[in-house]
């Protein structure tokens, strides 16, 4: 396979696995209407990483990606044309994905929160694309060094992930914001 294909297959298959990210970004703005969540909406530290980080967030994405997960686990049970390199979650253990790429993408938002407060930026500050484009890109290089280092994905594959992530959760962003998501 050469680097184009590598490129293509692997772009598909971060757009399978963005997808669970979305859904479960989608999953998560319910439960913050819950009580339960309601009681986390406390920041984690203002001081720090502002008034925007809260604890919900590292309770609420953990579980909702978990539900995502095992909702495109039924899907893939009934989908059948995927490609023979497809990377699918049920060569996972659904808990441990679920609950660890939640976890890990909500938690690599904090060092890029610290360093903006440090900066005086304002949260939610969209003005610069310098940090427009390192808000999009926290979590998601902090969920591919996961995937590398916990989860073995080929090194090919985060390569491609450094470079299509980003993009990807920036249109996710634009379009839960056009939905009212966000």
């Amino acid at each position: 396979m050469n680097w184009l294909q590598f490129f293509v297959s692997d772009t598909l298959n971060l757009l399978w696995l963005a997808l669970g990210l979305f859904l479960a970004g989608v999953i998560e703005t319910f439960l913050w209407k819950t009580s339960f969540f309601q009681v986390l909406n406390i920041p984690i530290q203002t001081e720090w990483f502002g008034a925007n980080k809260k604890w919900r967030g590292l309770v609420s994405l953990p579980l909702a990606m978990l539900a995502s997960v095992y909702l495109l686990h039924l899907a893939e049970i009934f989908i059948s044309a995927f490609p023979q390199d497809a990377i699918l979650f049920s060569n996972f253990n659904l808990l441990q994905f679920g609950l660890l790429v939640g976890f890990v993408f909500n938690l690599s938002e904090l060092p890029n929160s610290f360093v903006k407060r440090r900066l005086a930026i304002p949260p939610g500050d969209e003005s610069s694309k310098i940090f427009y484009f390192v808000d999009h890109m926290d979590s998601t290089y902090g969920v591919l060094i996961l995937w590398y280092f916990y989860f073995h994905f080929p090194l090919h594959f985060i390569i491609t992930g450094l470079i299509v992530t980003p993009l990807l959760f920036m249109g996710a962003t634009e379009l839960r914001k056009k939905l009212g998501l966000k």
